[in-house]
């Protein structure tokens, strides 16, 4: 079956990563779970070790990744600097695309991106609330195109 006929049932976890969030707090991941219907939500703090601990202890119940945070300039901001060091691929275009549907000049020092990890998507994005919805306007239209590419063969 050609991808663009498929609507996978994928599931998705995503990851809050703050020093000051919890999940009654986290006004950004509520946001985005409520967008993502079939996700599970948690909250991490900014360090390099539980980021990626999230995705290696439940690789295989999710196929999709969602790290909300992290992706500023501050030196507490490790998220994608974190994944990127066990990424196979980075989808460099993703943070482009992001960046210019945000508008403005702020959006721009962001780092958000999209990486793969072993057949696993795993996008990074800013905490903001305004960033959510535009990061899931984009990852609704391309995931699974996305998921169908990374799986073939």
């Amino acid at each position: 079956m050609h991808h663009l006929e498929k609507n996978y049932s994928l599931k998705y976890k995503i990851i809050t990563v703050s020093s000051s969030r919890n999940l009654e707090n986290d006004l950004s991941g509520k946001l985005m779970a409520k967008l993502i219907k079939n996700s599970d939500r948690t909250v991490v703090k900014d360090d390099e070790v539980q980021i990626l601990n999230e995705l290696f202890k439940d690789y295989y119940n999710y196929d999709v990744f969602i790290y909300i945070g992290g992706t500023g300039i501050s030196r507490l901001d490790q998220t994608s600097t974190a994944v990127r060091k066990i990424a196979e691929r980075e989808i460099k275009g993703f943070g482009e695309l992001f960046r210019n549907k945000s508008g403005g000049t702020f959006p721009y020092i962001s780092d958000a991106s999209l990486f793969i990890y072993k057949n696993k998507i795993i996008f990074t994005l800013p905490g903001s609330e305004n960033a959510q919805e535009i990061a899931y306007n984009i990852i609704n239209e391309i995931i699974d195109h996305l998921y169908y590419e990374i799986n073939k063969e």
